[in-house]
Parts: structure tokens; C-alpha cells; sequence
């Protein structure tokens, strides 16, 4: 897959978008320049301050996320203590929806027919399905965009300043642990935007800027049309994943995933009581390639070493007791913890969706959620870094400035700035007089690789 700063040189796009942390445009225009491998990118926009956060959790809750949910939930007290470090400091809340909206899978026949629906339950390995459209369809009603509500928790939206840092990390950690029983066909994007546009879930307060964190080993399939079938058998029994092909292009049509933009522009048409957009974050905690913010097969080396290790051996044993073949037995448990540590399909709608808002971009497979919820909890605020969209090809050219007050700031590495490579990519730490300030507009130019 080509670079990002590459497809939108390809595609001659300027993306204008309103952040979080911005008012105004932060637009990405890329030209490709002499040498033809190489590709000129610029960054920039206005900072502005807003008191008031609402984050939105959409968890994956389907079969390999388990482990990520705990190690996400580990993470949120030091995130709590970030977000109430914030300077100025910020009014904050949070809530949690799942990625279960419904499952379609192919075929069946006839629609409503009670033996087909049973067949389906055979088929796909789960009750609950009918026979609709001539596909195998499972609804999650009682997921699909609603709110989480952990249990002894006041309510669904946790509001910090009802609480204790300790109770607020607490419930929220509970309600990111989804479980893993959801739709494996996960529909993040449908259900943000289920959740953020349900008045019943009181959620969007007026003021606010709006943050969006997604959380998934897998690829977006929102297709509230239903126009596809995730999962198709052939004769032979062959499974082949129609969500993954579409998002990576590989039948050449794009016909049956609801388009990205779509999402993207629905945040865009948020407003508060004003009339003015409301300012939006979007973070992308998905599958990306390791060291990259490109969108790719993650591994996990730390619990790949722990599915051989002897708790997990003899969880294995315990399973494979009595097994007339104890030793293909463990194999395979053993190769199916390994599958889980890993990502399953690379996050591309994720990404796209987290890029157009010059959001954050991190690995699912981590082995400890703390460094990109860190690095959220700091773009919630005013920013101290800026995520470069690709590393640049020779740093000493990248040009740092901030127009402040009438006049320009330059910014110079090693006084300004530095170029900090973290777990997946470059950001640039700014530092002493460069530090952002309320109404600063920061301007990033460098040159990378196509």
C-alpha cells in the first residue's frame, strides 16, 4: 500500500478539516518534486482552546479482542491523571459503545424460513440468525450504537467531575472490557455515529469538542444498507472475507462499503447551539504495520512468548484433556492464542477516517495501551507534539513555524523542536518559545519518500 502522503499526491487532494484542537482548516497538500520518489508535504493549522471534552470509546468486541480490551483498561488510570494534568484544565467526559450492529453472512434460502435460519446458526456457529435477503443475519439491538453502562456505575456517560480520578478510571476500565462475543462484523464507524447522533444518550454536551477513539484488531464494515455479505462460503467450503477485499480493493469495487467521507462528513456537520462547527478528534487505535502509521498485519511479540509459556500451556492442557490427540490438540491451542495476539486485518477505513482530522494513529498490538492514550490525552488539550503523516526524508529540511500575534515564529530543531520517533512514526516535540499558545497557527514543510 502506497504512503498516505503518496496517495494524496496521486489523487491531487487538499484535505481541509476542522481538529479538535483547531478552528479554522489544518490542511495536507502534497506535490510530488524533482526527484520523482520524493514528495512535498505541508501541515498547518489554528490552535483554540475548548474547556469542555466529550470521548467516545468504540470498542471491538468481537472474538480476538479480548486481551487488547484488558491491556486498554490497564492504561486509563495514568490517562485519567493526563487528561486532569491538561493546562488549561479540561471539563471531561466519557463513554463506551461497541462495534456490534448486526452480522450478515452468506447464503440462505428462503427468507424467513425457520430451517433456514437454523441452518444458518450451523453454518456460522452462533444462535439468534434469520434468513433475510437470502443471507444469514444476526442482529445486536441492544449493542448497536448504544452506550455501555459498567456495573455500579451512576450511568452510561461518566462525567469526571462527579467522581474520584481512581472510580472514574475504574468504571470506564470496565466498560471498555466489552467481552468478545460481539458481531464479527464490526461496524465502528455506523456505530460512532449511531451513538453521537442519539439524543437519548445525552452524550454531546454543547461546547464541547467531540473525541472519537476507535479501538480494533480488525477493518471497519459498516454497510448499514446491507448491500454485502461479510462472510461467503463457496462449494468447497472456502471462506472468503468480503470486508477485507473491499477495503483493500482487491475486487477493484467499492460499491458495498458505506464510504468513509460519509462518516467523515457527518462530524464535519456537527454543530453547537452557536451554529459553529463543532471541534472533533479522531484517534485510531487499529492494526498497523509495526513502526509505522501505515495500515498493516501488527504482531505482538511479548504475548506471542506468553501463549508458550506454562499458564498458558496448561490452560491448554486443561482444554485438551482426554483428547484421543493430545499432541495435534495443543498445537492448535497454542496456535490459536498466538492468532489472537496480532492484528487481523489492517485498520485502512480507520486510519483514513483518523487522517482526515489530523488524528492519532497507533497500534493495536502494543503490548501497554499507555503511550497512545498518553498521546491522546495530550491532543485533547493544547498540543505539545505533531504527528508527521510520513517520515520526512531529510529531516535538517523540515521547516517548523508558527504565526503568532502578527509575526512568525521559526522554530529550530534541537531549540524549537525535536523529531521524536515514537512506537508508530515521528512526531514533532515542540519546546521553549514554540510551545503552541492559544490562536498560534503552526505550519509543518517537509519533503518525503512517495
Amino acid at each position: 500500500m502506497p504512503s498516505r502522503p503518496a496517495q494524496i499526491a496521486a489523487k491531487g487532494l487538499t484535505l481541509c478539516t476542522v481538529l479538535a484542537v483547531a478552528s479554522g482548516c489544518q490542511s495536507y497538500v502534497a506535490v510530488p518534486v524533482q526527484p520523482a520518489t520524493l514528495v512535498a508535504v505541508q501541515q498547518h493549522s489554528q490552535v483554540k482552546v475548548t474547556t469542555k471534552a466529550d470521548i467516545l470509546f468504540v470498542v471491538d468486541d468481537s472474538l480476538s479482542m479480548s486481551q487488547k480490551q484488558d491491556r486498554l483498561a490497564q492504561a486509563l488510570q495514568n490517562f485519567t491523571t493526563a487528561l486532569d494534568n491538561l493546562d488549561p484544565p479540561v471539563d471531561y467526559q466519557a463513554a463506551v459503545v461497541t462495534t456490534s450492529i448486526f452480522e450478515r453472512f452468506g447464503a440462505c434460502a428462503p427468507d424467513g424460513n425457520a430451517s433456514a435460519a437454523a441452518q444458518c446458526s450451523s453454518d456460522w456457529g452462533a444462535s439468534g440468525y434469520a434468513c433475510k435477503t437470502s443471507a444469514c443475519v444476526r442482529d445486536f439491538p441492544d449493542e448497536a450504537g448504544q452506550l455501555r453502562q459498567a456495573a455500579g456505575a451512576p450511568a452510561r456517560v461518566l462525567r469526571r467531575r462527579d467522581t474520584t480520578a481512581a472510580q472514574f478510571s475504574q468504571w470506564l476500565g470496565e466498560a471498555v472490557q466489552a467481552g468478545s462475543a460481539g458481531a464479527r462484523q464490526p461496524q465502528g464507524l455506523q456505530a460512532m455515529k449511531l451513538a453521537l447522533r442519539d439524543p437519548q444518550n445525552g452524550f454531546v454536551r454543547d461546547g464541547a469538542k467531540v473525541v472519537v477513539a476507535f479501538v480494533t484488531d480488525a477493518e471497519d464494515c459498516s454497510d448499514p444498507a446491507q448491500r454485502m455479505s461479510m462472510l461467503v462460503k463457496d462449494a468447497q467450503g472456502n471462506i472468503t472475507d468480503k470486508c477485507a477485499a473491499d477495503s483493500a480493493s482487491i475486487d477493484g469495487a467499492l460499491t458495498s462499503l458505506e464510504p468513509v467521507a460519509g462518516y467523515v462528513n457527518f462530524l464535519r456537520a456537527l454543530k453547537d447551539s452557536n451554529g459553529s462547527p463543532k471541534e472533533i478528534e479522531v484517534a485510531a487505535l487499529v492494526s498497523l504495520k509495526n513502526g509505522t502509521r501505515d495500515p498493516g498485519l501488527c504482531a505482538n511479540s511479548s504475548c506471542v512468548a506468553r501463549c508458550d509459556a506454562p499458564p498458558q500451556q496448561q490452560q491448554c492442557q486443561a482444554t485438551c484433556a482426554g483428547s484421543p490427540t493430545l499432541a495435534l490438540c495443543m498445537a492448535d491451542c497454542t496456535a490459536a492464542c498466538k492468532t489472537f495476539c496480532g492484528g487481523q486485518v489492517p485498520g485502512r477505513r480507520y486510519v483514513e477516517m483518523a487522517t482526515a482530522f489530523s488524528g492519532l494513529t497507533a497500534n493495536i498490538c502494543a503490548d501497554d495501551a499507555s503511550d497512545p492514550l498518553q498521546r491522546l490525552a495530550k491532543i485533547v488539550g493544547i498540543p505539545a507534539e505533531l504527528e508527521l503523516l510520513a517520515p520526512p526524508s531529510s529531516p535538517e529540511l523540515l521547516r517548523v513555524s508558527i504565526q503568532r500575534g502578527g509575526s512568525t515564529v521559526e522554530c529550530v530543531q534541537g531549540q524549537g523542536y525535536d523529531i521524536v520517533q515514537t512506537s508508530d512514526g515521528p512526531v514533532v516535540r515542540l519546546q521553549g518559545t514554540c510551545r503552541l499558545q492559544p490562536d498560534d497557527i503552526w505550519d509543518l514543510r517537509y519533503l518525503t519518500n512517495g
